[in-house]
């Protein structure tokens, strides 16, 4: 099981910086291969398509890994339908933009995301809960993690 799209992988979708959990996080989320295969497909792509090389930050995060990043109970990462990336050749507020205005994406939520100053990364997440097609389209702004402002383009 290696590819869940033609430019994403799973190992891209599940690595973790904390390598102690690596092997655990990855068995953790073989159960949530169609969720995977589904933000890749219908999110991911689109976004690759239209900016070039999608840096994944986070993808799919088991309970392990995401009580060590300190990440929400109900984050839609434990399900495999949440990533965080940024793309190395684009500012992140043309793609937000693009994400929000013009790509006719069916997302659930689209975060320009960073942490004590601008944004480092978008987080971007299927229709919750989960089911192709399903949205709520719900786009936020947050420069620490804590308090989110509607997204204003």
């Amino acid at each position: 099981m290696t590819d869940l799209s033609p430019h994403f992988s799973f190992y891209e979708l599940t690595r973790t910086s904390l390598t102690e959990y690596q092997k655990a996080n990855a068995f953790e989320a073989e159960s949530y291969v169609p969720a995977l295969t589904a933000l890749c497909a219908t999110l991911l792509e689109p976004v690759r398509a239209k900016f070039g090389p999608v840096s994944i930050h986070s993808g799919f995060r088991g309970l392990t890994v995401n009580a060590a990043v300190k990440g929400t109970k109900g984050s839609q990462h434990l399900r495999g339908e949440a990533a965080d990336f940024s793309c190395p050749g684009a500012r992140l507020e043309d793609v937000m933009r693009w994400i929000v205005t013009e790509s006719g994406l069916h997302y659930g939520q689209v975060i320009l995301e960073g942490r004590h100053g601008p944004p480092t990364w978008i987080h971007l997440s299927l229709g919750q809960p989960y089911r192709v097609g399903s949205s709520c389209m719900q786009a936020l702004v947050t420069t620490d993690g804590k308090q989110y402002a509607p997204y204003k383009g």
